[in-house]
């Protein structure tokens, strides 16, 4: 799992393997299982209603768009509603681009192999672009 901080009420959350299934109830039941799993070990979530973009991607795996709607005082529940997206852009960007200097500034993983992808995880850091 990759923590990517966009702002206080919104992040963008990475998940290694895609949780996609073949209807869309088990692929919301997937999603609601391990984003709670996740949550019980790191306290991502105060209690609150959350909306979660979901996104799959072939190489990096499942990405939530994560954004906090309203909070609750009086209860310690988190209500998630879960909407299902197909179409996202992923970009490595490197940490020290002196180190790189004679590659592009942002890389669109779409144009990677998973080697190549892999090669680069440790020299870059993720940035997500919605086009909607």
């Amino acid at each position: 799992m990759q923590l990517i901080t966009k702002s206080e009420e919104s992040y963008y959350l990475i998940i290694p393997h895609n949780l996609f299934k073949d209807t869309k109830e088990k692929t919301i039941t997937a999603i609601k299982k391990e984003f709670i799993k996740y949550n019980q070990k790191y306290q991502l979530l105060e209690p609150g209603f959350y909306e979660l973009q979901v996104f799959s991607h072939n190489l990096v795996g499942t990405v939530l768009a994560i954004t906090k709607i309203d909070s609750f005082d009086f209860t310690e529940e988190i209500d998630l509603q879960i909407i299902l997206k197909d179409n996202i852009k992923i970009y490595l960007q490197f940490i020290d681009p002196l180190e790189f200097i004679d590659t592009k500034r942002e890389i669109d993983i779409d144009t990677l192999t998973n080697k190549q992808f892999l090669s680069l995880l440790e020299h870059t850091k993720f940035i997500i672009k919605d086009p909607n």
